[in-house]
């Protein structure tokens, strides 16, 4: 997945559920700046994380 895309993904998935991006770490166990990384599309985040982090939002669609 592209950083583009996983960006677009995080921000639709908070549009529609009204999640905030300290409920979205919280949920996904990932830190708030891991969050905000995957969202600005750069930064210091692993495939593992970001695996994570479609999971969880798969998980609640």
């Amino acid at each position: 997945m592209k950083p583009e895309e996983l960006s677009d993904a995080i921000i639709e998935f908070q549009s529609k559920h009204s999640v905030s991006d300290t409920a979205l770490a919280f949920s996904s166990h990932l830190s708030v700046e891991k969050v905000h990384a995957m969202k600005a599309g750069h930064g210091n985040f692993t495939n593992d994380e970001v695996n994570q982090m479609l999971d969880y939002i798969q998980s609640q669609i």
